[in-house]
């Protein structure tokens, strides 16, 4: 009996050792940000005729990883009675491949776009518009604000 009880105590004390192979959870993993970057174009037509302009906007990174852009893009072109209505062509570009793209004429705009692998982004940004003299609104205008966040 005693020899009994001196097993069973030596197996109770070295139960805990014994492994059944299955992994503890630990915490999830939540993504920090490592990298943030802002990127403001506008414009405002002051001109009678049509005109067009273009900008070009390079967000570079310290790193290549995971980004999720917020692009707010927002503007009013009138229609003229001589031509066609104004518009602003928005634009990103990552390793030469177009990956958004919008026209815009009137109104608000709100996009989330994720993209994986990215160390630069192109923005290009056109537009064409004009100011109508005869009429009370303001000249043909656009406004794009874009927030770049890295996490890892």
């Amino acid at each position: 009996m005693r020899r009994l009880a001196v097993l069973l105590i030596v197996m109770l004390i070295l139960s805990g050792c014994f492994s059944t192979g299955e992994k503890k959870e630990g915490k999830p993993h939540i993504p920090q940000i490592v990298e943030q970057e802002w990127a403001n174009n506008s414009y405002q037509f002051w001109n009678i005729a049509p005109m067009s302009m273009g900008n070009q906007t390079i967000v570079s990174f310290n790193q290549t990883g995971d980004v999720a852009i917020t692009v707010d893009l927002s503007g009013f072109f009138h229609e003229p009675l001589l031509w066609e209505q104004g518009y602003v062509n928005y634009t990103l570009i990552n390793e030469n491949e177009t990956v958004f793209s919008h026209q815009l004429s009137e109104g608000e705009w709100h996009f989330e776009i994720y993209l994986s692998n990215v160390s630069n982004l192109t923005i290009q940004i056109q537009a064409s518009g004009s100011d109508n003299a005869t009429d009370q609104h303001p000249g043909d205008w656009f406004l794009s604000r874009t927030y770049c966040e890295m996490k890892k």
